[in-house]
């Protein structure tokens, strides 16, 4: 298989979201296919300790691979790896339908953005975003309400733990020197946190690191939303990919359609909580990813990706 082309796929892989933007997936090169394999050496311990979220990133990297490939007149059979990878083999065919998600992969990013509250979807929009796997509650809407409540209790037990906070701590980019020499994280700029030597900025962020404050917070942008987003699945590996590949066809289409995405997971983060919202929204299976969409400015910055050739094993 051409070089060229497993690396532009492997470039278009490689900006699929994940858990504090760690970026925890590395590629295996073999005679036409490529392999997605876990990299626990960038798992969340504290947040994420039964690798939930990793493996959703995965599922949203299988499909941004899957959606790039006929591009370039390949097709895509997904199938497991050993007992914690996908395998994607790859096909030439002489002709492939492309989808116009092709075109999005580069141009979705979180959106950390107050909302334009005043601006709703179009129902069409709903309908296709509905589409793609996840049920959308409205600003209005008492379900809406129930996933509000659920951040803030769900943020008293993240920030309440001190070894949550001190992991969100240690991939926090504190200003422009590390940001640029990691090329992974949460950048100073995204987060639009001054750019300081790390002793002030870690120090400043102990203090604003606190239930309270998130909350007021995360609840000004939550009510500043159209809608929420949740996204539910069966709670093991393959339904977290599963999961993983709806998102990431979500929130290509948003992109496309110039909606604007933001996560909004503490929920999903605590079980207690998850199990809580399941119940009242009379939700079958597991929580797993919420989403803010609306309509807003463009952040000041985006998350940045390390090198290709890091993630190649």
């Amino acid at each position: 298989m051409n070089k060229a082309v497993i690396d532009s796929l492997l470039e278009a892989a490689i900006t699929a979201p994940s858990g504090h933007n760690t970026q925890p997936w590395f590629f295996e090169i073999a005679d036409d296919c490529i392999r997605v394999l876990p990299d626990f050496s960038r798992r969340l311990p504290a947040l994420d300790p039964d690798d939930r979220e990793l493996y959703i990133s995965i599922g949203c990297v299988i499909e941004n691979i899957c959606i790039a490939a006929p591009q370039y007149r390949l097709s895509c059979n997904v199938k497991p790896y050993r007992h914690d990878g996908v395998e994607i083999s790859l096909k030439e065919e002489a002709e492939c339908e492309v989808s116009p998600l092709a075109a999005a992969i580069p141009q979705r990013h979180t959106n950390r953005n107050l909302y334009d509250a005043t601006a709703s979807l179009p129902s069409q929009v709903v309908g296709e975003l509905e589409a793609c796997g996840a049920k959308i509650y409205m600003r209005q809407s008492p379900e809406f309400e129930i996933i509000r409540n659920g951040v803030v209790a769900a943020n008293k037990v993240i920030y309440g733990n001190s070894q949550n906070k001190n992991e969100l701590k240690g991939w926090i980019r504190y200003n422009s020197r590390e940001t640029h020499d990691k090329m992974d994280g949460l950048g100073y700029d995204v987060l639009e946190m001054p750019g300081l030597p790390v002793w002030i900025s870690r120090a400043a962020t102990s203090v604003a690191l606190n239930a309270s404050i998130q909350s007021r917070s995360d609840v000004k942008k939550l009510m500043s939303a159209a809608c929420v987003a949740l996204f539910a699945s069966c709670n093991d590996i393959a339904g977290w990919i599963e999961c993983g590949r709806h998102l990431q066809r979500f929130l290509l289409t948003a992109a496309l359609r110039g909606v604007a995405c933001a996560f909004v997971c503490q929920p999903c983060e605590v079980e207690s909580v998850a199990a809580s919202i399941a119940l009242q929204l009379g939700v079958p299976s597991r929580p797993q990813v919420l989403l803010r969409l609306g309509y807003a400015a463009p952040p000041p910055a985006y998350s940045r990706r390390r090198p290709l050739e890091s993630f190649k094993k």
